[in-house]
């Protein structure tokens, strides 16, 4: 009987101990920013708004409901390409800036392919207590 219970309580202790390092606890905050800030480019890239919206913050969900959110986001069907070249946080970890490379592809007359041009855009990250997500701070 006494095996059985020490089985169930290491088997437990495991299973909490996979959930924890599951999370995003202790994760480099670059790394972890600079994933979300690719994650949201794609998802406004294809089109994926909902995906995208899931990405601001709080404060920003409560001021633009989702239903206005399509209206509100610019560059749909312009942007081409994003690519995150840089993350620099600040030294309590609460807030991060995002250095990303937007490319915007747009059709001439009389052009054959769309002319591209890139533009290096900074982005803030913030973090709201220890067990938070990183969130995307609109402007």
């Amino acid at each position: 009987m006494e095996n059985k219970r020490m089985i169930k309580k290491n088997l437990l202790l495991g299973l909490s101990g996979l959930l924890l390092a599951s999370c995003n606890f202790g994760g480099n905050p670059s790394t972890l920013v600079g994933d979300y800030a690719q994650k949201r480019w794609d998802a406004l890239i294809s089109g994926n708004l909902q995906k995208a919206y899931s990405y601001y913050s709080d404060s920003y969900k409560k001021t633009v409901p989702y239903e206005h959110f399509p209206h509100k986001i610019k560059g749909v069907g312009l942007w081409s390409k994003a690519k995150v070249i840089q993350v620099t946080c600040d030294k309590n970890e609460k807030s991060c800036e995002a250095e990303v490379e937007v490319t915007v592809a747009m059709r001439m007359r009389g052009l054959a392919k769309p002319i591209e041009t890139s533009n290096t855009i900074k982005e803030t990250w913030l973090k709201n207590g220890s067990f938070s997500d990183w969130r995307y701070a609109s402007k």
